[in-house]
């Protein structure tokens, strides 16, 4: 088992007029060029502090051919099936379902939404997504939000 850190920033929608204001991350992974194996994590997309996940998801681009039966799982460092419990990846088009388990989760400390291999080596495209919201008023990856209220 083998935990892969991105290279490369998740694309994001830009938050238009502030931080706070929701925003849709997705990465995609291509599991036929990427050495993989039962166990292994993906760390797919950077989640910020103070960071509230509305939802998240993966779509199966591209099916699995590898004749594993494949199926993946996807969570962060906490709860590695935070969002998504068991996903087969033998049907392009597929679609996580958005349930009531595993949204509207607050991230205190900046974490990864992942990507883990759960029953074997794959070969299919897939992309995780997330909408995100920024709890703080900069937007960045550690707490740096300061009083800025007077009391009597």
């Amino acid at each position: 088992m083998a935990t892969y850190t991105t290279a490369t920033t998740a694309n994001n929608i830009p938050a238009v007029g502030g931080s706070s204001i929701p925003r849709v991350m997705s990465a995609v992974i291509n599991m036929s060029t990427q050495t993989n194996s039962a166990g292994d994590i993906f760390e797919m997309l950077e989640i910020p502090a103070n960071t509230l996940v509305l939802c998240s998801g993966i779509d199966i681009l591209s099916a699995d051919t590898a004749g594993n039966s494949g199926t993946v799982i996807l969570g962060d460092g906490s709860d590695d099936n935070r969002y998504v419990a068991a996903a087969a990846t033998t049907s392009a088009g597929q679609m996580t379902p958005v349930t009531s388990t595993g949204t509207n989760y607050v991230y205190a400390a900046a974490d990864t939404i992942d990507i883990k291999t759960a029953t074997g080596a794959m070969n299919g495209l897939l992309r995780a997504w997330a909408v995100v919201a920024s709890l703080d008023s900069q937007g960045l990856k550690t707490d740096t939000d300061s009083q800025t209220l007077t009391f009597a």
